[in-house]
């Protein structure tokens, strides 16, 4: 196929899913495609990082997005402000909607990294340029993983978000730990995951220290708490912001490092374990490693529930809070070398299926005149 020119409109709450349009853009520039331009979702309280602007290598802008407002506590998600917040900022919203359907319309295809706005916009607005929505969070919409946890209600409130991501998309692409089987009810596609590039070529090993990430700043002064129980560990914890983020000064050999891809990789291949929220790019990498991890699901976020369980439904990680931490690191529980090796195999093959899924929808396209 002649080279695509490619879109891209990515969630910015968390991190994971800019991880994954970082290597998707690399596989498609090899197989001769073009990311033609990126849009960012971006809240009043997560910056883009500098890391993903250098990288990305396509022009970026960013629009407003809707946000998880913290509670008073720095730990979970507050409902009743994630709600009020996105009533006040909602003519931004709609402001945005329109300016993705315009910024997007030039191009072949467009990839949706899990964002609503992008989403919603092409079921009101009626794109009529093909796209293809990639995420974990569609893979709970498989009729396999329907004993997945939690109260139905919220489980309903969460699949009918996720649908609303993939609004009108010729494929919702499944994101899973392993192979599951293709249903077409949902144009569901399952995939492996999408790592960032150059795992492969990093040799793990045991320097001894933990390391950690945590989404909301509480999470990291728990964390704190702890060290100071235990000072003789060496913690390398990553958060937005940094130590400045912190409620208190930490321990000497606690330290706390602002958002770095290549810092915290550094730490990942030499970590003696991992620890923190329950996003499913940092368990896939500490997976793909073979390193011990801890997934601690963000309070009052249900989809992190749901990637702790798939974790460690498939051997991956063990799901738990920061009280389980000390039990953890008396004793890492290691992933068994076999499912490390058959986990890698799985990986290996995404570059071809996600390129073969993506000139698909391209050709839908062509081949309907539209």
């Amino acid at each position: 196929m002649s080279g695509l020119n490619v879109a891209f409109v990515v969630q910015g709450e968390g991190r994971g899913h800019m991880t994954q349009a970082l290597a998707l853009a690399g596989f498609l520039r090899d197989a001769g495609h073009q990311v033609v331009r990126v849009l960012v979702g971006k809240s009043p309280r997560r910056s883009v990082p500098s890391y993903f602007t250098r990288q990305i290598g396509a022009p970026l802008e960013t629009f407003a997005a809707p946000t998880q407002v913290p509670d008073q506590a720095g730990l979970g998600l507050s409902i009743g402000s994630t709600v009020r917040d996105a009533a006040w900022r909602m003519p931004s919203f709609i402001r945005a909607g329109f300016r993705i359907h315009e910024a997007t319309r030039g191009a072949d295809v467009v990839v949706n990294f899990y964002d609503l706005v992008g989403g919603l916009s092409r079921i009101i607005l009626r794109s009529r340029v093909p796209a293809v929505a990639v995420a974990h969070n569609y893979l709970f919409l498989h009729p396999e993983l329907s004993g997945a946890p939690g109260p139905p209600q919220t489980r309903r409130i969460v699949m009918a978000y996720t649908r609303g991501t993939a609004g009108r998309a010729e494929t919702q692409v499944a994101l899973a730990f392993q192979p599951l089987s293709t249903t077409t009810a949902n144009r569901l596609v399952v995939s492996p995951p999408l790592v960032r590039p150059g795992l492969d070529e990093m040799s793990p090993r045991d320097e001894g220290h933990l390391l950690a990430y945590v989404l909301n700043p509480g999470y990291g002064d728990l964390l704190a708490a702890w060290h100071r129980r235990n000072p003789d560990v060496r913690v390398h914890c990553y958060l937005e912001g940094g130590a400045e983020a912190l409620g208190a000064e930490p321990a000497e050999r606690f330290q706390a490092h602002p958002l770095d891809d290549q810092g915290f990789l550094r730490h990942l291949v030499g970590c003696r374990a991992y620890v923190g929220s329950a996003g499913f790019e940092s368990i896939c990498e500490a997976f793909y490693l073979g390193k011990p991890a801890l997934v601690v699901p963000t309070a009052g976020q249900y989809e992190q529930t749901l990637n702790a369980w798939d974790a460690e439904r498939v051997g991956a990680a063990r799901a738990g809070t920061y009280a389980d931490l000390d039990a953890f690191w008396r004793a890492p529980p290691l992933p068994s070398p076999e499912s490390v090796d058959t986990f890698r195999a799985w990986v290996a093959r995404a570059p071809q299926m996600l390129v073969d899924v993506i000139e698909r929808a391209a050709a839908g396209r062509s081949a309907e005149g539209g």
